[in-house]
């Protein structure tokens, strides 16, 4: 797939980012991609342009706040207009501006039918050793950071906090049809041996140090020459004018030169028999080291940064601590002297520049980048409580995975009811919400931290109360999808009017789910019991003394506690235990959490016909593979109802202060028991009604309807008493 890309540098003046965001623009093109670069302007707008590549002009290397989102909408223009795929940062001010950009376009993008369809990828490369100021936490915000040396690369994870799962080590790449190899000479005539450093003149790269080293070196030979190359710009007149000093205190005016900048260093390095890099800084990479290595040219560095790995001392050149100018000086004196020494290390270079910084290979692992972040979409949906309706997202899950194949798929749930979506082969995450840990005002800050690391592109908020919207906020998703209706609603970047009438739950979801083009998506249920779950839930019917051809009915009597409106009486249940017994020779198991126990034990006590309580002996999964094992399920509305339909195992429903329409579960097999009153569905979770009206919606549902329902699922032959 052909993409559109979009690099942001602060200019196309002569460096090691400029020149590769020429050479990068310059292969994409030659491989049938658009390659289009924002700068400041430079005079590497000329050759970028002559190789066909689109650049404007505008102001991003200004450290100007108030500019920025002025900037941004510049950015957003060019990104629009071009419909660029992958937007490229390169600096700390144009990541600041390509990120703004970004949002502003990802926000507008629309997944309903037509349009647009695909939210641009904003990704970033660390090119330096960033000082730790909260503005150079920017280069770490990409969807995917390139680090340019191991060194980067592990400043970035370690001082910057970005996953390492997001960083993608490429090492810079050298073109080396413009640096043809070229074997070091032996011997200078009358010892004129010209080494060069090459570089930005600022205290970081060591001049100092060299000009000291130098001093050394013209001690064994007079008439070599020394030439700093680098352009000087206006902030740094002061330091070189401390060079020009210290070269007369030196006494070496007739040995050390300053051409200014050179911006073919590959002519350059033809004229050149040592090159030198004595970087006291934390030098990220050291791209001369490589253009060196092409081209032939003997190499000294000091081992600061990534510098070590690219020369391997003694192999491919030689190293020295940094700020040590004798150890810096006997260096180049030894290369100028054993120039044997010095041809081995020069085809030892050429040969690790071919094998691991060639230009093509660069460019490969860049495209790889951008065909890795390109083609996945990031979806988190938000479900934080509720184990019921968790089973009742599944729908949703499989119909967002069908809409958007190769997405990654992420669902931040709680803690109760992670299991169930332990197996869900739909999603590629599982993140928890933890109301202990993370209800705090400091631990949805964290958790919307994580969230952040993860790079979403787009939330869809199936919880729909403040905690959830403050989530999908804080997650910085640019689009943001949800209910309207909530005071924090404002959150959301794309509502849904509420809807006044009732209507089934996963086609409440899926009115959603349409601003996303999803339409007619299949509504069943489904879960996903393992193999360690259906033993143990066969491990309790064995215990039980269960038959393998007696029909097995669960019934689930208890509710929510905190909505004691939902459940059927207590004796009800017993009743129903030994009519089904009658029957229909019905062993009944008894679910429930822990604390229902005292629950079970009551309809134990009550029932001639002995249940099987399994109240607090199963978890989520295991209560699920126990469900699915059984002829027929019974319970009011609650988590169970849900999971029994997910299972496919036949269902009696009964509701009081709820609307089945609102929260009946899809099942092929479901006999729903109500009794319509005035007051019904109340919504209260205590019966506000006294004397015999109390509970009246459930009571007046007969173990007689329960009975006659279970037995019209079971298939066995109903036994007379």
């Amino acid at each position: 797939m052909a993409l559109t890309v979009l690099q942001i540098v602060p200019s196309l003046t002569v460096g090691g980012v400029e020149t590769g965001t020429v050479d990068l623009a310059r292969s994409l093109l030659a491989k049938g991609h658009r390659a289009i670069v924002i700068s400041s302007g430079g005079p590497l707008v000329e050759p970028l342009e002559a190789a066909g590549a689109i650049h404007y002009t505008l102001p991003v290397h200004r450290k100007n706040p108030f500019q920025f989102l002025p900037l941004a909408d510049r950015v957003a223009e060019v990104v629009e207009s071009h419909g660029v795929d992958i937007l490229h940062a390169r600096s700390r001010v144009p990541a600041m501006i390509g990120l703004l950009a970004w949002r502003k376009v990802a926000g507008q993008v629309s997944f309903r039918m037509g349009g647009r369809q695909r939210i641009p990828v904003f990704i970033t490369t660390a090119h330096g050793y960033y000082a730790g100021h909260w503005f150079s936490r920017i280069m770490g915000w990409g969807r995917l950071v390139i680090a340019i040396s191991e060194r980067v690369a592990r400043h970035m994870i370690d001082d910057f906090g970005v996953p390492a799962d997001r960083i993608r080590l490429i090492p810079r790449g050298v073109d080396l049809s413009r640096f043809p190899y070229k074997e070091p000479r032996l011997e200078a005539p009358r010892g004129e041996w010209r080494v060069t450093t090459i570089g930005r003149i600022t205290p970081i790269k060591g001049h100092r140090d060299l000009l000291r080293a130098f001093r050394i070196v013209v001690k064994s030979f007079p008439r070599a020459r020394l030439s700093i190359v680098g352009r000087i710009s206006p902030v740094e007149e002061k330091y070189f004018q401390e060079l020009k000093a210290l070269v007369r205190r030196l006494g070496l005016e007739d040995s050390v030169e300053f051409p200014g900048h050179e911006s073919d260093v590959a002519r350059l390095l033809t004229e050149t028999d040592l090159a030198v890099l004595p970087s006291t800084g934390e030098e990220a990479f050291g791209r001369v080291l490589i253009e060196a290595g092409a081209a032939g040219v003997p190499v000294v560095a000091t081992r600061v940064g990534g510098v070590t790995e690219v020369v391997v001392d003694r192999k491919t050149g030689l190293l020295v601590p940094p700020a040590d100018p004798m150890s810096l000086g006997s260096a180049i004196v030894t290369l100028l002297k054993e120039r044997s020494f010095a041809r081995e290390l020069a085809r030892a270079g050429r040969r690790r520049v071919e094998s691991i910084y060639p230009l093509q290979r660069m460019v490969e692992q860049t495209l790889d980048v951008y065909q890795e972040a390109s083609e996945r979409l990031r979806i988190l949906v938000i479900k934080l409580s509720a184990v019921g309706d968790l089973v009742l997202i599944t729908p949703s899950l499989r119909a967002l995975r069908a809409r958007f194949p190769k997405a990654h798929l992420s669902v931040l749930v709680g803690a109760q009811g992670r299991e169930l979506l332990q197996r869900c082969p739909t999603i590629d995450e599982l993140l928890i919400y933890d109301r202990n840990r993370d209800g705090s005002l400091g631990g949805l800050l964290r958790l919307g931290k994580k969230l952040r690391q993860h790079q979403v592109d787009l939330v869809v908020d199936f919880q729909n109360n403040r905690t959830s919207h403050w989530l999908g906020f804080l997650s910085g998703a640019p689009q943001r999808y949800g209910f309207a209706g909530r005071r924090w609603g404002r959150l959301l970047t794309h509502r849904v009017a509420r809807v006044l009438e009732p209507i089934p739950p996963v086609e409440h979801q899926f009115r959603l789910l349409e601003l996303l083009g999803v339409q007619g998506a299949p509504t069943h249920l489904e879960l996903w019991p393992g193999s360690s779950d259906q033993e143990r839930a066969g491990g309790i019917l064995e215990e039980a003394w269960v038959a393998d051809r007696q029909p097995l009915v669960v019934v689930h009597p208890g509710a929510n506690p905190r909505w004691l409106s939902k459940r059927w009486p207590t004796q009800r249940y017993a009743q129903l235990v030994d009519e089904l017994a009658l029957k229909a020779k019905a062993r009944v198991v008894l679910t429930g959490s822990a604390e229902e126990r005292s629950l079970g034990d009551q309809i134990y006590r009550e029932a001639k016909a002995k249940p099987i309580v399994a109240m607090g002996r199963t978890s989520l999964n295991e209560l699920a593979a126990l469900i699915q094992r059984a002829d027929c399920f019974v319970g009011a509305d609650t988590a169970p109802l849900h999971i029994a339909a997910a299972v496919g195992t036949p269902v009696v429903a009964l509701f009081g202060s709820t609307d089945p329409v609102r929260h009946l579960p899809p099942a092929p097999r479901l006999k729903l028991l109500k009794v319509n009153l005035p007051c019904s569905p109340c919504y209260r979770r205590v019966c506000y009604r006294v004397g015999s009206g109390h509970m009246e919606c459930m009571k007046l549902i007969s173990v007689e309807s329960v009975r006659d329902a279970v037995l019209s699922h079971l298939k066995v032959p109903v036994h007379a008493p």
